[in-house]
């Protein structure tokens, strides 16, 4: 009796997976493809049409996908696979007799020689990839198959650094084809190395693969009519096409045209990889967390960079070979980014799991065909533009790659302009993505966002959370939702306030939304607070229900919330809330959202407000929001701070002040009261003073066109005269009132 693995038990055996993975790269790299092959194909004396005909011969097999899917339906994926891997590795070993057939036969002789071992491997390749894929579907969970590409991407990686070093020796240092036989035979035992550990990797569900046998052909009629499949699969074509045109025959236009010598151009590959495994576990964590669209997009954008910087390349210098390392680190990074956002894009997105092995057979088959295609063009245009001489026109070199190189950029851009188009997993865009990596400070985001990974005490999980806010980039959004749900109250009060630090997303606002109409009343307060730092209008609708909370204290902090938001709608709930509160510290609350709002028509009430006030702290705030009302409240907090100090010096100053405003509008009356007034203030006559800033605040109005402006300043005389000399805010409003109306732009008279 078959039993399907449980999703744990193939977790703990994906690393056999990797294993062979790992060692199937040093195969790959020392036998069919990379530098050493094609090194190997123009040390026979192989020409570039010869040579791009041999690289897509082994993708062209690739057709017979759709034909063997139902072999490997029936037989089991895993089997036909591993049988595959071992089976491949035979003609594969026959390329150690090259030399001989040779000498024998001559280049042409090789040729077809070669040719033979290529493609006997191609078909056994094809048909064990063909299961390969729908085993790996099954084996790998979708949730961590961006982690699980980013891991054996790393391993593969350092694997591939090592095997290049010691090609680059061998080849540096020896000469003739013996040094490429050498490195073939060391990749034909890797690849038997490599079917052992794949033999000990999960298995595949046979009675799963036996029922999807059933309607097979059907099923792959039902994907070539698959809008969203289909769509995926031109921006697949385009882009793949579009970088192997420009890669395909790099090493040999190092050697050519930059004049970079063969063990050289081999070691190049190290910059590629080292800028793939610096990179890869990012990659996947950001394609499994943010989907993988914005991933294939800023990869897309790397790739497009690399055939200009290769027409810039100078040719024949000391630098040569440090930027084409520097470029190679580039191309590792982009061309790992772009492989594992578009396979995990094809696993989860474009293939519904229950029909998997029609899709992949139709994909293999139609990938196969691109990959061939790439290197198949880009050796006949490398003949036809053999005649171009190598020119230097500013920057850019043009030479016969140069053909290779426009194509590139232009097919790589058209996949950019395609790949919006793909059915969306997430709403996370490019220009948010992007964002991510260029708001706030990204790098300390990410190292906080391992720490509180790793975080095991509550106290480290609070200065964590309560740091992230302060990098102000969404990299810790997540983190911080999470923590809203954390155990710890004090990790719950700390996220809150976090998220009020960062940039608004939808995220942030509906996590925070839910927080405020949960049970947990003891952080309403300061999540109502969070929501309107947040800065979201759409937060605004759960605020006003939150106005009608039975806890006060929420019902006060929603008010000021809402006039962070500058929602106007709530005025009127606002003005009955400070109407009916019994509560005078509630009341300012409310008197405080409604200054926010420019609630004009509640200046008597605010002004009643104001003179009732008995606490400095409700007097400076009730202040404020008539202050706010009035004009500009920077005026106001300036005064505030200098009043504090010295209340008669710098009363008399601000008035001085005041004066000059009043000789510029050419008001003689005022410009004399203003001097009186700031005299008896300098003398510390504190009611002569406050009598003739009472008479300059009725003298100023009298002038006003403004009703608001003219009511305040008569309230703010009127209110000097009922609540005496002895009040520091009254004063202030004054002052404030005053420079409002001295220093307001002139209206237009249409």
């Amino acid at each position: 009796m078959n039993t399907e693995m449980t999703e744990a038990e193939k977790i703990r055996r994906l690393p056999w997976l990797v294993g062979g993975d790992t060692f199937n790269i040093m195969f790959v790299l020392l036998t069919f493809s990379g530098s050493v092959f094609i090194l190997f194909l123009d040390d026979i004396g192989l020409d570039t049409t010869q040579i791009g005909f041999l690289l897509a011969l082994v993708p062209f097999c690739g057709v017979l996908a759709p034909l063997v899917a139902p072999i490997s339906n029936r037989f089991g994926y895993k089997r036909v696979f591993v049988s595959m891997r071992g089976l491949r590795n035979i003609p594969m070993a026959l390329l150690i007799a090259t030399p001989i057939v040779l000498r024998q036969y001559g280049e042409y002789g090789a040729f077809l020689w070669v040719s033979s071992i290529i493609f006997t491997f191609a078909i056994m390749r094809a048909i064990g990839e063909t299961g390969g894929f729908s085993w790996r579907k099954e084996i790998v969970p979708d949730s961590i198959r961006g982690k699980f590409s980013a891991t054996s991407s790393m391993t593969t990686t350092v694997a591939s650094i090592l095997i290049i070093l010691v090609a680059g020796f061998v080849i540096d240092q020896g000469s003739g084809l013996g040094r490429f036989v050498l490195l073939i035979s060391f990749g034909v035992f890797f690849g038997f190395l490599s079917v052992l550990f794949f033999a000990r990797a999960p298995g595949d569900n046979r009675q799963a693969a036996r029922a999807a046998n059933t309607g097979h052909f059907a099923e792959m009629r039902g994907a070539v009519r698959d809008r969203g499949f289909l769509m995926f699969l031109l921006v697949l074509s385009l882009a793949t096409i579009g970088s192997q045109v420009a890669m395909s025959f790099i090493p040999l236009f190092m050697k050519e045209e930059v004049g970079i010598p063969d063990g050289t151009v081999v070691l190049l590959s190290i910059g590629t990889y080292i800028g793939a495994l610096f990179t890869s576990y990012f990659w996947g964590w950001a394609a499994d967390r943010y989907s993988s669209k914005p991933v294939m997009q800023v990869s897309l954008i790397l790739m497009i960079l690399l055939p200009v910087s290769y027409m810039m390349l100078p040719r024949y210098t000391a630098a040569s070979i440090a930027l084409a390392m520097a470029i190679a680190f580039v191309a590792g990074i982009a061309t790992l980014a772009w492989q594992i956002s578009w396979t995990r894009y094809l696993y989860v997105n474009a293939i519904p799991g229950q029909k998997r092995a029609a899709y992949l057979a139709v994909y293999f088959a139609w990938f196969s065909v691109v990959v061939g295609t790439g290197p198949l063009i880009s050796g006949r245009i490398l003949e036809w533009s053999a005649f171009i001489p190598t020119m230097q026109i500013g920057l850019i070199y043009i030479d016969a790659y140069a053909p290779l190189f426009i194509l590139s950029v232009i097919l790589l851009a058209s996949t950019m302009l395609v790949v919006p188009r793909l059915k969306a997993e997430g709403d996370v865009t490019l220009r948010r993505f992007a964002g991510m990596f260029l708001r706030g400070n990204p790098v300390r985001a990410m190292r906080l966002l391992i720490q509180y990974n790793q975080s095991g005490d509550e106290m480290t999980r609070v200065i964590t959370t309560e740091r992230m806010g302060d990098t102000r980039n969404l990299l810790n959004s997540e983190e911080l939702i999470e923590a809203l749900h954390d155990p710890s109250h004090n990790v719950r009060y700390e996220a809150i306030h976090s998220i009020g630090r960062m940039p608004g997303t939808s995220e942030l606002r509906d996590a925070l939304i839910e927080m405020l109409e949960g049970p947990e009343t003891e952080l309403g307060m300061s999540t109502a607070r969070a929501l309107g730092r947040l800065g979201d209008p759409a937060a605004a609708p759960a605020l006003r229900r939150s106005l009608q909370s039975r806890y006060d204290l929420i019902a006060a902090e929603s008010a000021r919330a809402l006039a962070q938001l500058d929602d106007v709608e709530s005025i009127p709930v606002l003005v009955k809330k400070m109407s009916t509160e019994p509560n005078k510290q509630l009341k300012v609350a409310y008197a405080s959202a409604l200054g926010k709002l420019h609630a004009e028509e509640q200046l008597p009430e605010l002004f009643a407000l104001l003179c009732e006030a008995e606490t400095n702290a409700e007097r400076g705030e009730v202040g404020l929001a008539i202050a706010r009302i009035i004009g500009d409240e920077k005026y106001y907090l300036q005064q505030w701070r200098s009043l504090q100090s010295n209340f008669d010096t710098a009363t008399a100053q601000a008035l001085m002040a005041l004066r000059k405003s009043a000789k510029k509008a050419e008001m003689p009356a005022t410009e004399a009261l203003l001097e009186i007034c700031a005299n008896c203030f300098a003398a510390s006559e504190s009611q002569g003073a406050i009598d003739q800033l009472r008479r300059l605040l009725e003298n100023v109005a009298g002038d006003e066109s403004k009703p608001a402006l003219r009511e305040a300043l008569l309230r703010c005389a009127a209110a000097l005269d009922q609540c005496g000399s002895d009040r520091l805010d009254l004063t202030l409003l004054a002052l404030h009132a005053l420079d409002t109306a001295l220093n307001q732009e002139p209206q237009d008279p249409t």
